[in-house]
């Protein structure tokens, strides 16, 4: 069947897909919800709050005019606490690159 016929079909039988992955709902089929995306762009600081997990691009302020830190990636768990950096402390920020959420409360892996 051509995608777009499927996708057509799909419509029509009011099932609704996300990533290309159906999942089982209450009598039909529902997409996932995704992770919330409303916190991407914005910097985060040490001793904020996590608002959702997932993937962050991390910048260091120059120490003394030299870079201690190239500009890196890490993984931050939603409701936990941004850390500071070991040597430019609270000078560190944090920009969600891509939101995620954890496995085990994933949907499609919840027993």
């Amino acid at each position: 069947m051509k995608e777009t016929r499927r996708r057509e079909f799909f419509k029509t039988v009011g099932v609704a897909a996300i990533g290309g992955c159906l999942i089982e709902g209450i009598g039909r089929l529902e997409a996932q919800d995704g992770p919330n995306l409303t916190s991407k762009s914005r910097e985060f600081s040490p001793g904020e709050k996590v608002p959702a997990s997932g993937i962050y691009d991390v910048a260091h302020d120059k120490l003394d005019g030299d870079d201690h830190a190239l500009s890196h990636l890490v993984i931050a768990i939603a409701g936990k606490v941004f850390p500071p950096c070991r040597l430019c402390r609270g000078e560190v920020r944090f920009v969600l690159h891509q939101a995620a959420v954890e496995v085990d409360t994933d949907v499609h892996f919840r027993s």
